[in-house]
């Protein structure tokens, strides 16, 4: 089984190609310039290296948010055209879990420890979710937040859980400010320059059914400044 796994929801962007879960190239661009730029490039520039053509592509493995709303449509199309157009399905992967896949724990014991990945979204809010350090599972639903509630909830829920707590990805500033307020007590390391990897990808994806092009949607978790102002909503 052949799997491009791929990201655009964050500031950075990323593709790969796995054979039976194991990497035969990747690369990630950490480019200013836009994904719409970027992405598909990069992508052809994967399958040059790995000496593959979309053609041997049995699945896509693709970050479907949340995070930067323009970088999901952006990969999210890109993506959704390949597929449509050669017939195949595509697997729908969680940003944030991508992201928690996607470094290596070497300071703490996995099994006492939380992960919480998140990107900044602005106004002290992140697109976060908490992840049992050893199993993966999510022990803290993902969705927008305010980084103080994040924070509120590991000091009421996940201190008596966990005894560390790993902060990863751009939300990571706000988060430290509210932890620092609500909970300053814990122990916890921050790796703000974290960003999701096509392995996180590839590993967030195991287990998710794979979707005909058409069924697979984008999971923003919030709604886009134009979107307020359209239906005249109050900007938070």
């Amino acid at each position: 089984m052949l799997i491009l796994a791929c990201d655009t929801s964050d500031s950075t962007c990323c593709a790969g190609i796995y054979r039976d879960g194991k990497e035969i190239g990747y690369e990630l661009s950490m480019e200013r310039k836009t994904h719409s730029e970027t992405f598909m490039p990069l992508t052809a520039r994967v399958f040059e290296k790995c000496n593959l053509t979309f053609d041997d592509i049995d699945e896509i493995a693709v970050t479907v948010g949340p995070g930067s709303f323009t970088g999901i449509r952006i990969g999210l199309s890109a993506v959704l055209g390949m597929a449509a157009a050669s017939q195949r399905k595509i697997i729908p992967v969680s940003s944030t879990m991508a992201l928690a896949r996607s470094f290596e724990n070497v300071s703490y014991d996995k099994s006492s420890t939380c992960y919480i990945p998140c990107f900044d979204a602005r106004n002290s809010r992140v697109f976060a979710q908490a992840v049992d350090g050893d199993t993966f599972e999510t022990v803290m639903e993902e969705d927008a937040y305010n980084a103080s509630d994040v924070a509120k909830k590991i000091a009421s829920d996940l201190k008596d859980r966990y005894n560390n707590f790993i902060v990863v990805g751009s939300g990571a500033v706000s988060m430290s400010e509210a932890i620092e307020k609500e909970c300053p007590f814990i122990s916890v390391q921050y790796a703000k320059g974290a960003v999701i990897l096509p392995k996180g990808v590839m590993l967030a994806s195991e287990g998710i059914e794979a979707l005909p092009a058409e069924k697979v949607r984008a999971s923003y978790c919030a709604v886009s400044r134009a979107e307020r102002y359209h239906t005249g909503a109050e900007l938070k």
